[in-house]
């Protein structure tokens, strides 16, 4: 009987046995040929990824192919000592080590018992270069063991992408750069980030197997994607223009010790940039490119308003250049509120002409406002069909709209409408300025400014971008013939506000501008600016110089603050230009540096 219940706990035993085995060999045969698939993608998971292969942004250029801003790789070198052959190691690892010490200057001795160690602990990641250039990296690929590649020699390459930028400080504002935020987004400024979709090419995916220590190892196969790579840039900035451009604002943003500045030079024909510079004062008072003044900081103009001004009355035939307008001895009062002209007196009776060579205050807003105070909405409106009113457009960010009161706002009162004449209440960029002063001197057709000369893909595709016209006529030629003598008097006539920076090698047109900042405080300061084009007869370059706050005790007129710069940048500009002139830049500097390039007390 005991016998009996022995055999059957036995069978008991050996039949879940049987069953145990039947449910491994089952489950065995579920992961290989059923869920097989599903747990290798699982453990693969876990040491294969793919990676973002991220591309060689392009380069951004100058006008003559000058880089401004370009890419350089450099590389960091890592050896996987396990997955080595003991043949290769033991007959090759001297002379590798030999080369090593040779190229890093190090003994040879310590470069093996490294690798040695590293070996002896698994070390699949052993740096042996860092930030090595691609020269480097290709003599590199030759040497012993590292020859094999990555599955015989270990030899592991990571690449590290860094901008440089080669003109330094020169420009870098409009240079800019761009950067990704944490969300994945693009952030930046300047020419670098507002044609970022050329210069950032197309991401492309590579494998890559995770090794000891968290590090991981690319892996050739059929799964990896290169990435394109970035087209290149050519801007319209020259590099010659840009360097005269940044030196003559500096020194004298410097000289009058002025909070900030900016200038630009822009090519008459074509609206192409030649040259942006901006500074700014730190806190110890040096200058460096702050900020992008330039295209960013709207501001009163003052006078070099009063040019359009002028024209609204031209076309609105309200009184012809010879037509006397008295200038109430220098004095207009608005409920309160005076408008003053610089001369202590004023001007008396005196032409449109007149007005605006010697820059009147009173003058103007007489003439503006005797004709157009019963019907203001037509002034604002000829100043709108100019096409000044609303943004250029550009590519670079951060330019705000133009601000223009019009009879419409609850904001409108009796003190709009003659402030407006003389160029306050109102706010331009110095951008948006010299793009109407642009339009003069190319007879009329206002300009977008362009930034912008060609793209050339990385398959070698060239696009050229051509000029854009915001307004194909701002005026009449009427009205435009008789602004442009008026441009013309106010550097060439002996009364004119900026007779001092006459040119005794070409003509200058242009407008001075005086205005004043923090008018409603007891601490008034002034904005100093000229703006014009050169040479008047046939223009080849448009300029504005606006120096912003300069110290009062130095001077603050734009005739002696900023149109000096205007002078010494057009002499020098031209002096470059083939068989135009037969005067040399040696020449002009020689006479700068006889007579400085201001008298503070000028």
């Amino acid at each position: 009987m005991m016998e009996n219940n022995f055999l059957i706990r036995l069978y008991v035993i050996g039949f879940l046995m049987i069953i145990f085995s039947l449910g491994i060999f089952y489950k065995l045969f579920q992961i290989q040929f059923i869920d097989g698939d599903k747990y290798r993608k699982m453990a693969e998971d876990k040491t294969v990824k793919n990676f973002i292969a991220e591309p060689v942004r392009g380069n951004l250029y100058s006008n003559d192919g000058s880089i401004l801003a370009t890419t350089v790789s450099k590389y960091d070198i890592y050896i996987d000592t396990k997955i080595i052959s003991d043949e290769i190691f033991q007959t090759e690892l001297s002379s590798l080590c030999e080369k090593i010490s040779k190229f890093k200057k190090t003994s040879s001795i310590d470069e093996c018992r490294r690798i040695k160690i590293a070996r002896k602990n698994n070390n699949r990641y052993l740096n042996i270069f860092r930030n090595i250039n691609n020269k480097s990296l290709e003599k590199i690929k030759s040497f012993p063991i590292l020859k094999y590649g990555t599955i015989k020699g270990g030899f592991i390459v990571e690449n590290k992408i860094t901008r440089e930028y080669p003109f330094g400080k020169i420009a870098e504002r409009t240079i800019g750069y761009e950067r990704v935020d944490e969300n994945g987004n693009f952030k930046g400024v300047g020419l670098e980030h507002a044609y970022g979709n050329f210069l950032r090419g197309k991401n492309g995916i590579i494998t890559k197997r995770k090794i000891s220590n968290g590090q991981w190892k690319i892996l050739d196969n059929n799964l990896n994607k290169n990435p394109i790579n970035g087209s290149h840039v050519f801007s319209t900035i020259d590099v010659e223009i840009q360097d005269i451009v940044h030196d003559n604002l500096l020194q004298q943003t410097i000289n009058f010790e002025a909070d900030h500045s900016s200038a630009i030079v822009m090519e008459v024909s074509t609206g192409k940039i030649k040259a942006i510079s901006n500074f700014g004062r730190t806190s110890e008072g040096k200058y460096y490119e702050k900020l992008n003044y330039a295209v960013g900081e709207s501001i009163e103009p003052g006078s070099t308003f009063k040019l359009m001004s002028i024209i609204s009355l031209l076309e609105d035939n309200a009184l012809d250049t010879l037509q006397k307008i008295d200038t109430k001895n220098g004095k207009l009062n608005f409920y309160g509120y005076d408008v003053k002209d610089s001369k202590e007196g004023g001007y008396g009776e005196i032409n449109l002409m007149d007005i605006f060579r010697l820059s009147s205050n009173t003058g103007i807003v007489s003439a503006v406002n005797n004709f157009y105070k019963e019907n203001p909405r037509k002034f604002v409106d000829r100043i709108s069909n100019i096409g000044i009113d609303k943004a250029l457009g550009i590519e670079i960010k951060g330019e705000p709209i133009p601000k223009f009161p019009h009879p419409d706002d609850k904001s409108w009162n009796g003190l709009s409408l003659p402030w407006m004449a003389y160029g306050y209440g109102i706010s331009l960029t110095p951008l948006q300025i010299l793009t109407f002063y642009n339009s003069i001197a190319n007879n009329g057709e206002m300009l977008k400014p362009k930034f912008l000369e060609k793209v050339v893909s990385s398959f070698g595709y060239d696009y050229e971008f051509k000029k854009e016209v915001i307004n194909s006529s701002i005026c009449s030629k009427k009205t435009l013939d008789i602004i442009k003598k008026m441009l013309y008097d106010v550097v060439q006539h002996p009364n004119g506000t900026a007779f001092n920076i006459k040119s005794k090698y070409f003509n200058i047109s242009g407008k001075t501008g005086t205005s004043q900042v923090d008018y409603n405080s007891d601490n008034i300061n002034y904005n100093s600016s000229f703006v014009g084009f050169f040479p008047s007869d046939k223009p080849k370059y448009s300029c504005i110089i606006m120096i912003n706050k300069p110290n009062k005790q130095l001077g603050y007129y734009g005739s002696s603050v900023a149109g000096p710069v205007f002078k010494n940048i057009a002499e020098k500009i031209m002096s470059k230009q083939p068989n135009y002139l037969e005067y040399t830049i040696e020449e002009i500097e020689k006479e700068l540096i006889n007579n400085k390039i201001v008298s503070a007390n000028q």
